[in-house]
C-alpha cells in the first residue's frame, strides 16, 4: 500500500487538501511544506504532522507528493518529484507554459509514476450524475460567474476559472476542434477579467462558454442539449435536471405539446438524478489513491491537461485587447 504523502503550499486551496488529507483513512499524511516557515511550523503542529524545511526534505519522507502552489512553480516543483521517483497530485494547471507541460510528460513516461491533475469540477457530484444520459451533445451552453477574488488574477479567467469548463468539454465532447471565436474584456485586473468562447468541433458541436470572474454573485451553470434530453447540471448547487421530449402517449400524465401540422404532440419528462453529497476534491484525491495503488492511469492525466492547455492558449491567443 502507497500511501504516505507529503502537502506542498499551504495557501487557500492547500488548507482544504491539509484538512482532508488529515481525515481520509487513505492517506497517511507525513508532513507538509510552504515557503512560508511560519505558516509550515504552524499548521503542522495544529494537524500533529511533520514540518518540513524544503522540498528535497518532503520528497525524502513521502513516496506520493500533492502539489498545491502557484501555476508558476508547477513545473520545477513536480519535475523534482517526478525524477526521484514519486508519485504526483498536482493542481491545475498543471503548468503555466505549454512546453513544460509537454517536458513533463516526457519525466512522467519515463519514471513510470502516477500523475494526476486536479481539475475537480469532474468530480463534482452533479457532474457525475449527469453523465449517464450524455449521449450525443449537439450544444453546450455554460455559464461561470464569480465575485472578484484577487488571487488568482495574475493570469486571465481564462487560466484562472474558464479552464474547468474547457475540461468538462473536452471529457465528453471526442471530436476534434474546427474553430474558435473569442471575445472578452479587462474591468478591474491586468488581464481578461471576462471571455466568451464560442468553440465548433469537428462533429458538428457547439460549446459557448462565458466566464465573468467581476459578477455581483457566483453562478456555474452547465447546459448540454443532447439528441435525446435537455440536460441542466447547476455546478454551484449540485442540482442537475434531465428534461427529456418524446412523442407523447395516450392519456400521458406528463406535460404535452401540441405542434399542431399534423405533427403528433410531444411529452415532456422531468427527471432528477439523485446527487451524492461528496466532497470533490476529497473525491479526486480518493480517485487519486486509487490509481497510485492499482497501476491504473490517473482520471485526469497529463494528456487532459495538455490538451486543456492547448485549448486555453488558443482561446487567449485570439483575445484582442
Amino acid at each position: 500500500m502507497i500511501n504516505d504523502i507529503s502537502l506542498i503550499g499551504l495557501g487557500y486551496i492547500g488548507k482544504i487538501h491539509l484538512k482532508l488529507l488529515k481525515e481520509n483513512p487513505n492517506w497517511n499524511l507525513v508532513g507538509v511544506y510552504d515557503i512560508d516557515p511560519s505558516l509550515t511550523s504552524n499548521l503542522a503542529a495544529q494537524y500533529g504532522v511533520k514540518a518540513f524545511k524544503d522540498l528535497d526534505e518532503a520528497i525524502q519522507h513521502s513516496s506520493v507528493m500533492d502539489i498545491v502552489t502557484p501555476s508558476n512553480t508547477h513545473f520545477e516543483l513536480s519535475k523534482k518529484a517526478i525524477i526521484n521517483g514519486k508519485h504526483v497530485f498536482i493542481e491545475k494547471p498543471v503548468t503555466s507554459h505549454l512546453k513544460e507541460a509537454k517536458q513533463l510528460q516526457s519525466f512522467i513516461n519515463e519514471a513510470g509514476i502516477c500523475f494526476q491533475v486536479g481539475h475537480v469540477e469532474r468530480f463534482n457530484p452533479a457532474f457525475i450524475a449527469a453523465k449517464p444520459y450524455i449521449e450525443n451533445p449537439t450544444f453546450i451552453e455554460v455559464h461561470r460567474l464569480a465575485q472578484y477574488n484577487s488571487r488568482g488574477t495574475d493570469v486571465s479567467v481564462v487560466l484562472d476559472l474558464m479552464m474547468h469548463d474547457l475540461d468538462l468539454i473536452l471529457s465528453i465532447i471526442k471530436s476534434n476542434i474546427r474553430k474558435i471565436h473569442v471575445s472578452g474584456g479587462i474591468l478591474v485586473s491586468s488581464t481578461a477579467d471576462i471571455v466568451n468562447a464560442r468553440i465548433e468541433f469537428e462533429n458538428g458541436c457547439v460549446a459557448n462558454i462565458t466566464t465573468n470572474r467581476v459578477a455581483f454573485r457566483n453562478s456555474r451553470k452547465f447546459r448540454i442539449f443532447d439528441r435525446n434530453a435537455l440536460i441542466n447540471i447547476n455546478l454551484l448547487d449540485k442540482v442537475t435536471e434531465v428534461i427529456r421530449i418524446k412523442n407523447a402517449a395516450p392519456h400521458s400524465k406528463n406535460l404535452v405539446i401540441e405542434p399542431g401540422n399534423g405533427l403528433p404532440n410531444k411529452e415532456i419528462i422531468f427527471e432528477h438524478p439523485i446527487i451524492l453529497p461528496t466532497n470533490a476534491i476529497n473525491e479526486e484525491l480518493n480517485t487519486f489513491y486509487q490509481s497510485v495503488n492499482s497501476n491504473k492511469p490517473a482520471k485526469v492525466g497529463i494528456e487532459d491537461a495538455i490538451r486543456v492547455l492547448e485549448l486555453a492558449f488558443d482561446i487567449e491567443e485570439q483575445l484582442k485587447l
